[in-house]
């Protein structure tokens, strides 16, 4: 298969993985001409929640690679802060990004050998809290104490940057490209929309559309080819 007809195909197959993606949580498509802006829907998750437009969150993977992504459907899985697909969600324990490296959000050992932190809720500025039940064993006194966590980190990329696509939902920062990072409602980022869900920013019928497109080009250049190789079939006919 020579260069252009393989172009042509791999064309073909990244406007489908679009389309596949569409309604894939944070999804990023391979083509910009296909992204809208994402669709924010409701969700009953209080651990769920959709950065402000430009804004990703920072996530370390299992191999320790730092990459940003918009699906906001959290969990705490063994006590720390994790996206769906298991990376850690960094953040700052003391609130403040000033000076500070954003680290995975961790419930204490306690609280998570307990199951203490089962209430655990996102807020609109980053805070990930949880409420701490205790009883006094001396007068059976009921208590609860709000706990936090720390803030989540939000990043955003200078105007014009072209992201790295690591697969559906993330994003790496291209090579010499430091992005700017913060927390929700700091005077830098808007607030978290809480209680929702990033339900992708790929517009459908123009993805349909530019399927099609690669569709047709694909058997444009198929034709070509085979076109080609009759020429060369019968250039070899009349030689002999």
């Amino acid at each position: 298969m020579t260069a252009s007809p393989l172009d042509a195909y791999e064309r073909v197959a990244a406007r489908a993985q679009d389309l596949r993606d569409a309604f894939r949580s944070g999804a990023v498509p391979f083509d910009d001409d296909v992204r809208t802006a994402p669709h924010v829907v409701r969700s009953a998750d209080p651990l769920s929640a959709v950065p402000p437009p430009g804004a990703w969150l920072v996530t370390r993977g299992a191999d320790g690679a730092r990459a940003y992504e918009r699906d906001g459907a959290l969990s705490l899985a063994d006590g720390v802060l994790r996206t769906r697909d298991g990376a850690e969600v960094l953040g700052y324990p003391g609130g403040d990004a000033r000076g500070a490296v954003p680290v995975p959000l961790r419930v204490p050992e306690v609280d998570r050998a307990l199951g203490r932190a089962a209430d655990a809720r996102l807020e609109a500025d980053g805070t990930v809290a949880y409420t701490r039940a205790a009883i006094d064993p001396r007068t059976g006194v009921r208590s609860a104490e709000r706990v936090v966590l720390g803030r989540v980190a939000l990043a955003r990329f200078p105007a014009g940057t072209q992201t790295a696509r690591l697969d559906a939902a993330r994003v790496a920062a291209p090579a010499g490209v430091v992005p700017h990072l913060g927390t929700p409602a700091d005077g830098s980022f808007a607030p978290l929309a809480t209680f929702s869900r990033d339900a992708g920013s790929i517009d459908v019928a123009a993805g349909v559309a530019r399927l099609d497109e690669a569709y047709r080009a694909f058997e444009a250049i198929g034709a070509a080819v085979k076109a080609k190789a009759g020429m060369q079939k019968t250039t070899v006919e009349l030689v002999r």
